[in-house]
């Protein structure tokens, strides 16, 4: 078996669905994952997840998504913590060097052939030249999503739009399926292009998703 490049997206904090669909996967030592972000919300398997990535941060990359984002920014703020976010808290105090491995997650990857990042960019600037805010969080340029105006070659791997559900275009690749919502946990794989899903266990939050449909471009 050749070496794959395997992207899996948002986990938020389903973290046995995660292990299913690792095993499903069958990765081997050659093999890459990545991860879209999010991986912690209010749901108690918050820090399994982010445990489970730092035991395997060697061969398990990721970015920061925007729930990431804002839980160390109310850290940073001495904004106040919902229950859900104190545990979490307490856990990472309690395992320093996991919760300095989450807080240090990057902003974006690159490579030569595909460029990771949670949600959108200004067509108008550079990758380095983004806040967090906005890589996290953009959805819309002007009046349009983001990507309608992304003219680059190198194939951008995001989401952050569950409602929107998948998005696959010429080059760029967005498989939030809403595994939270009862929806599915989405692998790709960048030189097959294949999708391998998880079915949720479980609906952990609730969303319409009667009027969605994926866009392809």
């Amino acid at each position: 078996m050749k070496k794959r490049t395997i992207f899996i997206w948002d986990i938020h904090w389903c973290y046995d669905e995660l292990k299913l669909l690792i095993k499903r996967l069958n990765i081997k030592e050659k093999d890459s994952v990545y991860f879209v972000g999010d991986y912690i919300n209010k749901w108690p398997k918050s820090f399994k997840v982010i445990k489970f990535l730092y035991r395997n941060r060697n061969q398990f990359k990721g970015v920061i998504g925007n729930h990431d984002y804002y839980f160390f920014e109310k850290l940073k703020n001495d904004i106040k913590l919902n229950k859900d976010e104190k545990k979490l808290y307490r856990k990472m105090k309690d395992n320093p060097k996991i919760f300095k491995y989450f807080k240090e997650l990057p902003l974006y990857i690159e490579k030569d052939d595909f460029l990771l990042i949670h949600w959108g960019l200004n067509p108008e600037k550079s990758v380095e030249e983004h806040t967090a805010q906005e890589i996290t969080n953009m959805r819309v340029y002007k009046d349009k999503p983001w990507y309608n105006y992304y003219k680059w070659e190198k194939k951008i791997i995001y989401w952050h739009w569950a409602m929107q559900w998948v998005h696959i275009g010429t080059n760029v690749v967005g498989l939030d399926s809403g595994c939270c919502y009862w929806g599915h946990l989405t692998a790709y794989i960048l030189e097959t292009w294949e999708l391998i899903q998880q079915g949720s266990l479980d609906q952990y939050a609730k969303i319409d998703y009667s009027h969605v449909n994926p866009v392809f471009q």
